[in-house]
This record gives C-alpha cells, structure tokens and sequence, in this order.
C-alpha cells in the first residue's frame, strides 16, 4: 500500500472510547456545546418522562442503519427504548435501511430525495417525499404511543387517514391556502402494533415520527449518495428548519464526507465551498434549536482501490481539517474518526480485520457496531 502500519489491535478489543472537541458557548465557558444533550441523559436516566431524541444525518454509512442502530440499542439499554424516531414516508434510495421499523409503501407515490430526485419548490421534509397517493405501513420493533405526521400543507390538498391494527383512528385534510410545512400528532392504541397511513387524492407526505411516551429515539437520515451540499442546497433552508425545530431533538448529528472524499482535492475552491456548506447547514440546525446539542462527525479514512497500489484519499485530511473548523464556528462538537480510526491508510487495517469491506470506505456490520460503541462512549460518562 505504500504506507507503513502499525499491528492492529485484537478484534475482540472494545474500541477506544471517542474524543469528541467540545467547545465553550459562551465567553466564560460555562455551557459547552454537548451539554443539553448530557445533562438530559442524565436526568431521563431516573425521571423517564419524555423521549431523548438524536437525528443523525449522513450518507451510506448512516443510511444502511448500523451506526445509528447502534446508538439506539446502547442509549436504549440505559434509558428505555422509544421507538424508531423519524421514518421517511418511503425510502428517498432503494438501499437505505432501518433496523428499529419495517416499512411498506404501496400506492402511486412520486418519490423524491436530496440524492435523487428534487422537487422544484425544495420542500423536501427532512431530505426525502413521496407524493400522490397511496399507503405507508409501519411496524416498529418497539412499543410506541404517538405517531407525528410529517406533510406539506397545500391547495387542493388530499386526505390522509391513520389506522392502528386496521381500525381506522383519525382521518384529516392536508389541503390550505399555501404551501408550507404541516404536522399532524396522534395517539395511538395501547398495545397496537401495525400503523398504517393512507393517503387519498393530492398529498405530499414527508413521513411520520413514531415514539414511545419515554426512551431512546434516534432518526436515522441517513440516505445513500447524499452529501453536506446536496442537503443544504436541495431543502430549502427555511422549509428544513421548521422542520428541525418541529422535531426539537435533543442532539443533531451531521456526519458527510464519503462522497465528496471521490472528488475533492486538498485545496482549492471546492474544499473552501465544502468548509462553507457545513457552516452554513450547520447554521440552520443551529437556528431551529439554539438550546439544543449538535455533533459533527468526521469522514473515515478511505483508500483509493482505483488506483494502483490503492493509495489513501489525501482529500480526507483536508476535510477533516474543514468539518472541524465549521463545527466550531457554529458551536458544535465535533469527532474526528479519522485520527481516532487510525489515521492515514487505516481503512487498510480496518479492511484486514472484517471491519470495512473492499471498496475501502463503507464499514461492516461489525465496524460500524464499533462506531457506535466508541461514539456512544465518549457522548455519555459512565
């Protein structure tokens, strides 16, 4: 490979817990950037009244639901599972995934995505649509109570109506004068299993938010081939903080960079554009909820399997360097993975112990499981 590796720790070896850059918010340094998302740990842990939401957003490496699953499993073994969060009303890419909700949509639905298809208006909810007409069933692998509706209020706007195991709870009507984002909050049956969504005539539906009354909650919005400019250049920036604010998640994790690893080079116009994108999307997580926490995580190490010799992307140092800064600038912690994995060449490493697969970028189950483990470590103090 051209790079000199130091022998790689046993697999059975936890891994090093995550050293995450917390910065001071204000001039005294009494408040830093995780510290809502701690201190509600901390207190949900005995007072179990409300969820404790985390909405991760990435690429594949979010959108295969590993990383994020493992989240939710280890912060759900401490505070009680609360359902699988957010759900897209149907998958914005075919390969996306979602361990904690089995999910079917039917129907004549027009599907759009950040990384696909776009809408010209950029309403795109939290990075993906489905429009027309149809169903949406979901079962969660977990007890939930409420189910939040996700939609675009608009002229001539259809019906959507919700069932519970078949029996039909609520029926309401997405039409208005104007487009803009809407939200539709319900009960659910105790006890209740299968939910299911039917959309009649015009509607535009975002997707739906399914919750216990307590616990864990971690959105998964994650989409395949997605970028930080994608995101912030396909929504709307005011149509995507209404919708940050409605969901008012405790900690918003903004992990990109497998992608533009591909094309970037270390200097130049299209790092500082990319430096500019994560400022600027990260302004906008920030503006929905001020209080609240934010987390950015860098990009992996990556080799180069195209060429000879499969050297190490030199693009990855640079946006690390690039992510770590925007974090900063706006208030957010920030992990680098990249150091913490091993640095330069350590996908190679990383691919000799099962823990990425051959295109060098993209982890295993097993190395995602390892993500998770070590971020959740350094997010919660044993």
């Amino acid at each position: 490979m051209g790079v000199a590796f130091a022998a790689p720790p046993k697999r059975s070896e936890p891994p090093v817990p995550a050293k995450l850059d917390d910065p001071c918010l204000d001039s005294g340094c009494k408040r830093h950037a995780l510290d809502h998302f701690r201190e509600t740990v901390a207190t949900q842990r005995t007072k179990r009244d409300r969820p404790v939401r985390i909405s991760y957003f990435g690429d594949s490496l979010i959108a295969t639901d590993h990383i994020a699953s493992g989240l939710r499993q280890r912060l759900g073994a401490l505070i009680g599972a609360g359902g699988p969060g957010f759900v897209f009303a149907s998958s914005p890419h075919p390969f996306n995934q979602h361990q904690a909700v089995q999910r079917f949509a039917g129907g004549s639905w027009q599907v759009h995505g950040v990384s696909a298809a776009v809408p010209a208006d950029r309403m795109l909810g939290l990075g993906g649509s489905a429009e027309g007409s149809g169903s949406v069933r979901f079962t969660p692998a977990t007890p939930v109570s409420a189910i939040d509706i996700h939609y675009l209020e608009q002229p001539r706007g259809g019906e959507i109506e919700i069932f519970a195991d078949g029996k039909l709870i609520e029926t309401f009507s997405t039409g208005g004068d104007v487009k803009r984002p809407a939200f539709k909050k319900a009960a659910l049956p105790a006890g209740a299993k299968r939910f299911e969504l039917r959309a009649k005539s015009r509607v535009r539906l975002f997707g739906a938010a399914l919750e216990a009354a307590s616990g864990a909650v971690v959105d998964n919005l994650g989409i395949v081939n997605a970028t930080a400019k994608g995101l912030a250049k396909y929504i709307a920036p005011d149509h995507l903080r209404v919708q940050l604010a409605h969901r008012a998640s405790d900690l918003v994790i903004v992990m990109f960079g497998t992608n533009e690893a591909e094309w970037l080079v270390p200097k130049g116009q299209g790092m500082a554009e990319h430096e500019q994108v994560m400022v600027d999307l990260l302004a906008s997580v920030r503006a929905a909820n001020p209080d609240s926490s934010c987390l950015v995580v860098s990009p992996l190490d990556q080799l180069d399997w195209r060429k000879e010799g499969a050297p190490p992307r030199d693009s990855i140092p640079a946006m690390v360097d690039a992510q770590r800064r925007a974090a900063k600038a706006q208030g957010c912690a920030f992990w680098d993975t990249y150091d913490w994995m091993g640095g330069k060449g350590a996908s190679a490493q990383w691919f000799r112990r099962g823990l990425v697969i051959k295109d060098f970028q993209h982890p295993t189950s097993e190395g995602a499981a390892r993500i998770a483990e070590a971020l959740f470590a350094g997010l919660v103090a044993k």
